[in-house]
């Protein structure tokens, strides 16, 4: 097994795409007791996603400052126009 067999196979089932207790075989456990690299890989992997499990999203005050933020800038386009003239003010 390469290491690019045995990371597919390690994404798979961190993905939960292998069937619950069903191991990607000998050949996996195999590669993965020898290689250094893949270790690594797959503790790197497992961390990653218990950081990414227990990351928050934004707060209600960060989301409404932003939807604020977009919602001005898309209204002061509408007043400006797009070739940096005020609509509805001709001669300007």
């Amino acid at each position: 097994m390469t290491c690019a067999d045995c990371r597919a196979a390690m994404s798979a089932h961190l993905d939960g795409e292998l069937a619950a207790g069903h191991d990607a075989g000998p050949a996996y456990s195999a590669h993965l007791a020898r290689c250094v690299d893949c270790a690594d890989w797959l503790a790197g992997a497992r961390r990653l996603r218990e950081l990414v499990s227990a990351a928050t999203g934004p707060s209600p005050q960060q989301t409404q400052r932003l939807v604020a933020a977009v919602l001005e800038a898309a209204s002061r386009q509408a007043r400006v126009g797009n070739d940096g003239r005020s609509v509805g003010h001709e001669g300007s």
